[in-house]
């Protein structure tokens, strides 16, 4: 990569912090849907980022929708399978009533971008015209950039381009400040040295690694990162220092065995340690860690002094879990409101299948027990711990 290009991402306008005039704190009961491109559509494969809020306020029962439309643009232009009337974006609009947002997360620009610069004050109008609607039936809008690309068929190409997308960014950073909208920037998280490790090999589209990013990355711009869970216990002083609860701390056999009681949230990232046990004051020898009675880890004294990461235990099967309904409910979803057959169900030709239009609906039961399922999943759990030394 050439010095200008790495100069050019220096001289972008636009920092790690979130650029916002409202805070993002959706109520219990609070419906979201994500809307935009590819760049949307993709997330529900992966599932990270609704992985991430809907567990970061594990006391509330939130709904997510994705309604991600490949090359789609603000006036949703890829979703043009019906006649007029509807038109495009009156179908767009449709949809995202469908979905009774309280929140619409929106991701919009890179298709636009392809205009160029000629197409800035279009690309404004439209995300104006459509900040007006999700205004109108009551929801509050964030933000977010768009993504730069990482490879294109020359270095000089590949420059302009991303240029471009800062320049829309410029837009979408202005018309957030104009209408006191929360603005996100994910674009400098994927312009290190090292970010096509984050991206398909067309260097356009993010690979599963890259929508870890691009969650983290959201959650910390919108303040909404949260502590890995310490636990850290002195056996000779029987204390314990910790940010969860922790409770009914027993020490016996002179700290040949420990255990307790902590209330712990699901892990912030699925598939992810969620926690550090740390342990002073043990005899010398190994010991062996036990969560609701399954064998957690094993280590010497000076390993638990130290602190060891649970790289296994309920937590981790908790997220797991969450994270498998997450994308099960959202795989069924995308398939009800985009059937692969919509034009003969929905669209002009419905009078050829049209009937199929009622087994679509029959799928709302579905969707809503699975929404109820990674409620349930997400809640807290009191977990028992025991510390114990090994013959």
């Amino acid at each position: 990569m050439k010095k200008y290009y790495l100069l050019l991402f220096q001289l972008i306008l636009f920092h790690t912090t979130v650029l916002s005039q409202q805070s993002f704190d959706p109520k219990n009961g609070d419906r979201i849907t994500l809307l935009g491109n590819a760049l949307i559509e993709n997330e529900q494969e992966f599932g990270f980022l609704e992985y991430a809020l809907t567990s970061y306020w594990p006391e509330k029962h939130l709904t997510f929708r994705n309604l991600g439309w490949s090359g789609d643009t603000v006036f949703g232009d890829a979703r043009s399978y019906y006649t007029n009337p509807p038109s495009p974006y009156d179908l767009l609009i449709s949809q995202i009533k469908a979905t009774e947002p309280n929140w619409v997360i929106i991701g919009y620009g890179n298709v636009e971008a392809q205009e160029g610069s000629k197409g800035v004050d279009a690309f404004k109008n439209g995300l104006n015209q459509l900040l007006d609607s999700v205004e109108a039936i009551g929801a509050k809008a964030i933000l977010l950039s768009t993504i730069p690309q990482v490879a294109a068929g020359t270095e000089d190409l590949l420059a302009l381009r991303n240029k471009t997308y800062s320049d829309y960014n410029q837009s979408i950073h202005a018309i957030a400040q104009s209408r006191k909208l929360a603005f996100v920037n994910v674009f400098d998280a994927f312009t290190t040295t090292t970010a096509a490790e984050f991206y398909e090999n067309n260097g356009i589209h993010l690979n599963e690694k890259g929508y870890v990013q691009l969650a983290e990355t959201i959650m910390n711009q919108l303040g909404l990162s949260r502590e890995t869970p310490t636990i850290e216990i002195d056996a000779a002083t029987k204390s314990v220092e910790s940010n969860v609860p922790v409770n009914k701390l027993s020490i016996a056999d002179k700290a040949r065995k420990i255990s307790f009681n902590s209330t712990q949230n699901p892990a912030s990232k699925p598939n992810v340690g969620n926690e550090t046990i740390k342990v002073n004051g043990l005899k010398k020898g190994n010991y062996s860690l036990s969560v609701d009675g399954k064998l957690i880890a094993v280590g010497s004294r000076k390993a638990w002094e130290a602190g060891i990461p649970l790289a296994q235990g309920p937590s981790l099967q908790q997220s797991e879990q969450m994270l498998k309904l997450i994308r099960e409910k959202d795989k069924i979803y995308f398939q009800q409101y985009r059937p692969q057959n919509r034009t003969y169900i929905l669209g002009f030709r419905s009078y050829e299948q049209g009937r199929h239009k009622e087994g679509l609906a029959a799928l709302d039961a579905l969707i809503l027990w699975l929404d109820d399922q990674i409620n349930q999943t997400k809640k807290p759990k009191n977990l028992h711990y025991q510390l114990e030394r090994l013959p």
